[in-house]
């Protein structure tokens, strides 16, 4: 008799489990996820990595060959996501922005008297500098659903945006002759904070979300800025022996294009959670 009550009880327990198994997987399928999801706000942790559009080089004196080129910037950021619906949410946080900048300038040795050491090749590798900008962006997503947990965005909005660069920002170009002497051969003297006032840019954002399994959402996107103000402003100058002195405008806008990883809490495991209960 105690056998069999065992076996009884051990099947009463199976068919509970299995009960309740088939009632949870009822409630999971007549979820609506969109509803779930984007009923309550989101935290959401960025993390950009881009090219800053070149530096523009507008030669006034002499033609010695300058140029600069794309730069790496990187973004970390964090927004409050208010999503006023299944397809809409306004967002903003504050953001740390690094932008690069350049200068490109060759030197032959045998331009100089005595001679350089050797023939020197000013680039990224010696000339890349970065200013940390601090950002404010406001902006407004769009969502379109092709499968039920993932989806296309697309944002756009407004960035504010204030640099810790100096008020004065120098780039001394300073080579050794063969008498191991320094020669000062000009540089790029700048401002970097766009004197010290605040200026406005445009993000714009499109990607793809996915939903992961524990209810958050995982985000790539091609993400862009863009700017019209020249943040970074200043004149360049190069001296050859010899040589007419080369002067001319340098300036960058800090606008770019790259990519953006982001991660996004949405709290949806507690609402799930309360639709269970309530069924």
């Amino acid at each position: 008799m105690k056998r069999e009550r065992k076996y009884v009880i051990i099947l009463l327990h199976l068919s509970f489990i299995n009960s309740f198994l088939n009632a949870q997987g009822q409630v999971f399928t007549d979820i609506n996820w969109p509803d779930v999801i984007f009923k309550g706000s989101h935290i959401q942790l960025n993390y950009s990595t881009f090219a800053c559009f070149k530096s523009r080089v507008k030669e006034e004196t002499g033609n010695y060959p300058v140029s600069t080129r794309a730069s790496l910037g990187l973004v970390f950021g964090c927004k409050y996501q208010v999503n006023i619906n299944n397809r809409h949410s306004l967002m903003v946080g504050p953001e740390a922005i690094f932008l690069g900048r350049n200068f490109y300038v060759d030197f032959n040795k045998n331009d100089f008297s005595p001679p350089l050491i050797r023939d020197y090749n000013i680039g990224s590798g010696n000339s890349y500098l970065t200013v940390l900008t601090l950002s404010l962006p406001v902006l407004f997503e769009r969502r379109w659903f092709y499968k039920r947990d993932d989806y296309i965005f697309g944002n756009s909005g407004v960035r504010i945006n204030f640099s810790t660069g100096a008020d004065f920002d120098i780039f001394p170009i300073v080579l050794t002759d063969t008498n191991n002497r320094f020669v000062n051969v000009g540089g790029v003297d700048v401002y970097a904070n766009n004197d010290a006032k605040p200026w406005l840019s445009f993000p714009i954002s499109v990607g793809n979300s996915w939903l992961l399994k524990n209810n958050n959402l995982l985000q790539l996107a091609i993400c862009a800025n863009i700017s019209f103000t020249k943040y970074v402003n200043g004149k360049y100058q190069v001296v050859i022996p010899g040589k007419p002195i080369t002067t001319g405008n340098y300036s960058s806008t800090g606008s770019f294009i790259g990519l953006s990883l982001n991660y996004c809490f949405t709290n949806a495991n507690y609402r799930i959670r309360k639709v269970i209960e309530k069924r």
